[in-house]
């Protein structure tokens, strides 16, 4: 295991790596959405973002690595930490909030629904593509999030997730809540450092710093970043809409 870090005060200072995965398509060729978006993998640029990222984090140690298990979480976790005697475990409760299986299909208000959904997240019973509510997606996540912190056996964390799941952990983490889920851009393969201190006396946590947020290697200063994946898989939808 890598050594402890100390706070001032002598608290237990633990570092979580939160990553998005890497690029994938949800819309296909057609512009209408993939059928199944929990089993799309990594395309071209999600591999050479991740290929980048790992060549990154190289020198950086880990105790412990999970992903949610989807497809696209764990190809960037195995791409990332490649080379490394390290297992990559599975949180199911760390996965993508849930749309309906038939609202992907379509029926969706392209603007509210999709474009800017996550902005309504903090709203009653607001629910993602009709499908699971942000209230519940939240409260899974933060409980996974607290079984992590409440284990032992690691000082250095990596998580592979995705852009929801890591609103979730930053929004639980800053205090911010449900209103993370439109403030704060993930962009693929981005990551996230934060530091959570905890008491010496026992396992409580006194303290959560973030250190860094949506670091990408392919746009750091997001010169090109001028709209979220939401938007930008709206502004599809409707090139489409107005083609067909």
């Amino acid at each position: 295991m890598t050594s402890e870090r100390k706070a001032l005060d002598g608290a237990r200072r633990r570092r979580l790596y939160l990553f998005r995965h890497g690029s994938v398509d949800y819309v296909d060729r057609n512009g209408g959405w993939v059928a199944d978006p929990e089993i799309v993998e990594l395309n071209e640029k999600g591999r050479a973002q991740a290929s980048a990222m790992a060549g990154m984090f190289r020198d950086i140690a880990v105790d412990r690595a999970v992903c949610s298990g989807l497809v696209r979480t764990r190809q960037t976790g195995e791409t990332i930490l490649a080379g490394r005697r390290i297992e990559l475990e599975v949180i199911s409760d760390l996965e993508e909030i849930r749309p309906a299986k038939e609202e992907v299909a379509g029926g969706q208000d392209v603007f509210a629904d999709v474009a800017f959904s996550h902005w309504r997240a903090s709203d009653d019973d607001a629910r993602f593509l009709g499908g699971e509510r942000y209230s519940d997606f939240y409260a899974r996540v933060v409980g996974a999030m607290e079984s992590l912190l409440s284990s032992k056996g690691w000082n250095h964390l990596a998580i592979f997730a995705h852009g929801g799941t890591n609103a979730a952990v930053l929004g639980w983490v800053t205090g911010l809540g449900l209103a993370a889920f439109g403030l704060l851009d993930q962009q693929t393969c981005c990551l996230n450092i934060v530091d959570f201190d905890t008491a010496v006396d026992g396992g409580e946590v006194v303290r959560k710093t973030v250190r860094a947020v949506n670091i990408t290697l392919d746009d750091p200063l997001k010169r090109d970043r001028h709209a979220g994946d939401m938007e930008i898989l709206a502004g599809r939808l409707i090139k489409t809409r107005s083609n067909g």
